[in-house]
């Protein structure tokens, strides 16, 4: 099975892999490999690079990092079971759904989200204030009010084949997660 992960910043994506990890599933980031591609360059992982970096991608890779990813990564191990994460382009979204992935969308409120960055505490990327978090979130998650820009993850979840809505606790996620017919419910 091909799982494909879409959420909103903070909205608890890195839970959700872990859990299906748990579970037997083998996880390819794409924050990771981006975050590799940019180091390689010499620049420090903040979202100011890792965005144009995925941009860069897509003249390559049409599926952008989830199809890169998929072939030097995927088609090497071959898993039974995969974890894509985290889809921030349409592109990506349908690349996965091309080779047999379902998506899931996660989201929560903008407050929930911004206090779970700063308890991750990820480095430079979860750095600042709630002004800031908002300003990220309205162009990461909701393309900067572009609905056509290509790096809008908000758009990606809206057209998931299922969503979770996470602003509960961790126990009520992992219930969602259970629950979803893609696992025999």
């Amino acid at each position: 099975m091909i799982i494909g992960i879409a959420g909103t910043i903070g909205s608890g994506k890195g839970t959700v892999v872990e859990y299906l990890k748990s579970k037997g599933f083998v996880q390819y980031s794409s924050s990771k490999l981006l975050g590799e591609l940019v180091e390689k360059e010499g620049n420090p992982k903040t979202r100011d690079f890792l965005s144009p970096m995925a941009t860069r991608l897509q003249i390559e890779y049409p599926g952008g990092i989830a199809e890169k990813n998929y072939h030097e990564k995927y088609l090497l191990d071959k898993p039974k079971d995969a974890i894509f994460e985290a889809l921030h382009r349409q592109s990506e979204a349908n690349f996965v759904r091309s080779i047999g992935g379902k998506i899931i969308g996660i989201d929560a409120s903008l407050e929930k989200r911004f206090d779970r960055t700063k308890l991750r505490n990820e480095g430079a990327k979860d750095e600042g204030d709630f002004e800031d978090f908002k300003k990220q979130s309205a162009i990461e998650d909701d393309g900067g009010g572009d609905i056509s820009r290509d790096n809008n993850v908000r758009a990606v979840v809206d057209v998931a084949d299922f969503h979770i809505e996470n602003n509960g606790t961790l126990e009520e996620l992992l219930a969602q997660i259970d629950a979803l017919p893609i696992f025999g419910n």
